[in-house]
């Protein structure tokens, strides 16, 4: 369940989806970017933002984990070092936070201890099979670190500042990226389950969850946002062995 919601009203919105979801509910808050800086004189700064809330119903949401595509920037930087095959990787410690009175985790391995208040990430059953296989890195004084490969990652994790900008020319006055609809209902959502929008207004969240093959439920009392949601849904590309089928239901 996400919510969008202006500046000035996001935290009255949240009060209320406290009530309904509960507070254990919320996962994130998230500032998306609209549209490009506006040079408006007025006492205040400028507004590109909207608040995204994210709620769940249940403890165990769907969550498809959406990831973006590494920049040739984020490659270089975040992958600096190139392997005798010319693969580009980078390396992270063999130990994680935390002591551990059981277990393997806080045994030798190849006559080193982890470090005080550490522990090792994995078994050193295995830290000795990765570096057979070469995917550990020695230091000049003798530190091992886990190698960790470009060509393996699928991407980075996405986070609560997005850039997704809405149309420069709406069809209908509140439309939102339809991207932007699409990665939410991507994320939180999978193939054949039933995407409910309460204030459908330009139709987005409907071609979105159409397009993904998503059922679908639209709900909005404007006779214009009808027209318009109407429109959308009928544009929508279809083949031999898809059409667009949808019951519009008046009240």
């Amino acid at each position: 369940m996400t919510i969008e919601a202006r500046h000035k009203i996001g935290h009255y919105v949240k009060l209320i989806m406290d009530e309904v979801f509960g507070r254990d509910r919320f996962r994130n808050d998230i500032t998306r970017i609209k549209c490009n800086p506006k040079n408006f004189h007025r006492k205040g700064y400028g507004n590109i933002k909207d608040l995204i809330l994210f709620y769940s119903k249940t403890a165990t949401p769907t969550w498809n984990d959406p990831r973006l595509s590494f920049s040739e920037d984020d490659e270089e930087r975040l992958f600096k070092k190139l392997d005798k095959n010319g693969r580009r990787y980078t390396t992270i410690p063999l130990h994680a936070p935390g002591e551990t009175s059981q277990g393997n985790t806080s045994k030798e391995w190849k006559g080193i201890n982890p470090p005080k208040g550490r522990h090792w990430r994995t078994d050193p059953a295995i830290l000795e099979e990765w570096d057979k296989q070469g995917l550990i890195e020695w230091s000049v004084n003798g530190v091992p670190r886990k190698k960790i490969f470009l060509d393996e990652r699928n991407g980075k994790k996405m986070q609560d500042i997005w850039e997704f900008k809405d149309p420069q020319y709406p069809q209908y006055p509140t439309e939102k990226s339809l991207e932007l609809l699409k990665f939410i209902v991507q994320a939180s959502s999978n193939e054949g389950d039933l995407v409910l929008d309460c204030f459908a207004g330009s139709g987005t969240t409907l071609v979105a969850a159409h397009t993904l093959n998503r059922n679908w439920i639209g709900i909005d009392k404007s006779e214009p946002a009808i027209q318009v949601i109407k429109k959308r849904l009928n544009d929508l590309p279809s083949h031999l062995f898809s059409t667009i089928e949808y019951e519009f239901l008046k009240g």
